[in-house]
């Protein structure tokens, strides 16, 4: 039983590992500090919870104290308002990606080019596979640049209003969202939230979409 105990332990710190990129991802470097100070005091907190019961010895007070203190911390007006504020870094593509803006379809609609819109965040595990085995693919690259495609990418990671909003007027309540725009103002067509390897090289090639 010791022994299971101590392997869990790696697993267990792998996640909170995870847990402290994703909040540097969606709050900055600040908040997943701040984070990982405060789950440390947390954990000593509680430890010292447990050393007082086994001794016999009353842990309310100690109890209180710490959740007080984690109460201040998190109300200080330098924590919650940097988990908006704080930009985050635009990730290289192989295509020729643009950041998400509405106006932006428009212009590429009126040079008559076709555009490929796609909604993602670090967090979502579809939009990261999907990434991997249709989008960031040479075969995709070269069939986007044959035919004059405009990409544009917009990162959710941190909730977007502009993108909630646009999500929203497409039915979507999350992503990963997928759009083709043909080229000739046809209506957009929105794709299926798993992409096959060849969809988007068959969109652009003029395949029918799936």
């Amino acid at each position: 039983m010791v022994k299971f105990r101590r392997w869990m332990a790696l697993p267990m710190g792998l996640t909170a590992l995870a847990l402290v990129w994703l909040a540097s991802r969606t709050g900055g470097e600040w908040f997943a500090t701040t984070l990982a100070i405060c789950s440390l005091f947390l954990i000593l907190g509680l430890s010292s919870i447990g050393i007082r019961q086994r001794q016999g010895k009353s842990a309310v007070a100690l109890a209180l104290a710490g959740l007080a203190l984690i109460g201040i911390v998190f109300a200080h007006p330098t924590f919650l308002p940097r988990t908006i504020a704080a930009p985050i870094l635009t990730e290289t593509s192989i295509l020729p990606v643009a950041e998400f803006k509405e106006e932006r379809i428009e212009m590429a609609r009126r040079r008559g080019h076709p555009v490929f819109v796609y909604f993602t965040a670090d967090w979502c595990l579809t939009c990261k596979v999907n990434e991997r085995v249709a989008i960031e693919r040479e075969a995709t690259r070269d069939a986007f640049a044959k035919a004059g495609v405009t990409v544009l990418r917009g990162d959710w990671t941190r909730r977007d209003p502009a993108i909630t909003r646009f999500l929203a007027q497409h039915g979507a309540a999350g992503v990963p969202l997928y759009l083709w725009y043909p080229a000739g103002g046809d209506a957009p067509v929105q794709l299926p939230q798993l992409l096959g390897p060849d969809a988007l090289a068959d969109l652009a090639t003029g395949s029918p979409p799936p």
